[in-house]
C-alpha cells in the first residue's frame, strides 16, 4: 500500500510542478502582464522618434565613443558604438533604404564592422576620428534625404 500512495504523491507533485509552470507562462505571456507594458511601451517610444532624431542620437553616440576611444577606455567606445548600431541605426535602416539603398548599407557597414574592427584593433585615434567623420557624412546625406521628403 505504501507504494501506491507515494506514487500518487509522486504524480501530484510532478502534476502540481506542471500546472504552476504553465500558469506562470500564460500570465508572462498576457497581454496585459507587467513585461508586456513594458515592452510595448519601448516599442512605443521607438516608433515615434524621427528618423531626424535617430540621427542626432547617433551622431551623439558617436562623439561619446570617440571621446572613450581618446581616453583609451576601449571597452567603453566599442559599447558606445553597438549601441549607436542596435539601439538606433537598425530603426533608421528601412526608411533609409528606401530612400538611398546604396547610403544605408554604406553606412551600416562603416558603423557595425570598420569602426568597431578599428576600435577592437586599437587602431590609432586619427583612424577612428576619420572612420565616425565619414559616418557623419553619410548622415549628413541622410539627413538631407529625410527633410526632402
Amino acid at each position: 500500500m505504501k507504494n501506491i500512495s507515494s506514487t500518487n504523491r509522486s504524480k501530484f507533485g510532478t502534476f502540481f510542478i506542471m500546472m504552476v509552470t504553465a500558469v506562470s507562462l500564460l500570465f508572462l505571456a498576457s497581454p496585459n502582464s507587467v513585461f508586456a507594458q513594458e515592452s510595448d511601451a519601448a516599442a512605443a517610444e521607438t516608433d515615434t522618434r524621427t528618423p531626424i532624431a535617430i540621427i542626432n542620437e547617433i551622431r551623439t553616440l558617436l562623439t561619446q565613443a570617440n571621446n572613450q576611444y581618446a581616453a583609451q577606455d576601449f571597452v567603453a567606445a566599442e559599447a558606445t558604438v553597438q549601441t549607436a548600431y542596435l539601439d538606433h541605426y537598425e530603426f533608421l535602416e528601412g526608411p533609409l533604404a528606401a530612400l538611398n539603398p546604396q547610403l544605408m548599407e554604406a553606412t551600416e557597414l562603416l558603423i557595425r564592422e570598420d569602426l568597431i574592427t578599428a576600435i577592437q584593433e586599437r587602431a590609432p585615434a586619427t583612424e577612428i576620428q576619420n572612420l565616425i567623420n565619414t559616418i557623419n557624412g553619410n548622415l549628413d546625406q541622410a539627413e538631407v534625404l529625410f527633410q526632402q521628403q
